[in-house]
């Protein structure tokens, strides 16, 4: 059985949301808690989380724990860009979408590099065919935008290959 370490740490994970939104230690909330994320976990085979199991190497341990403050980074600076352009008088905005080479073969990753960059203030993902990913902007880097956008994208993928591949 090839996909359980995946089915429990994906039931781990969501039965560590569970008790993190009841804060109960209720035997029956515990208990519907447990049974309810091992349902949800053997349905979608681990789909949830894949095997988090790998992240308890150091080397991947770090890389995960680097991406977090890497993306933390990034959200900040990008919440503060956004804050200041929202409260000019004349809102600066130069929407336009970009396409980009994604380098991952893991599609969990490049997923992950897909959702981070809508997580980011100012960003979206519009969608990833085979290696290629589209990003729209609320306003246009100056310069080369494609180059830009490459170098976004692609700081997030070097830091993934890390942790997926």
């Amino acid at each position: 059985m090839r996909k359980a370490p995946a089915v429990v740490s994906t039931s781990v994970v969501l039965l560590g949301i569970w008790l993190s939104l009841t804060l109960s230690t209720d035997i029956q909330e515990i208990s519907i808690g447990v049974v309810v994320s091992l349902i949800i976990s053997i349905s979608t085979h681990g789909a949830l989380t894949g095997n988090l199991f790998t992240l308890l190497r150091p080397k991947k341990f770090l890389a995960a724990a680097e991406y977090v403050l890497f993306f933390l980074g990034q959200m900040v600076k990008a919440n503060i860009d956004v804050f200041f352009r929202i409260f000019r008088p004349v809102i600066p905005i130069r929407p336009g979408i970009v396409k980009a080479k994604l380098r991952l073969k893991s599609e969990r990753a490049k997923a992950i590099v897909a959702n981070s960059i809508t997580l980011t203030p100012g960003t979206i993902t519009i969608d990833i065919i085979d290696d290629e990913i589209f990003v729209h902007w609320v306003f246009l880097p100056g310069g080369d935008v494609h180059e830009q956008t490459q170098s976004m994208v692609d700081s997030f993928a070097v830091r993934l290959e890390k942790i997926f591949e």
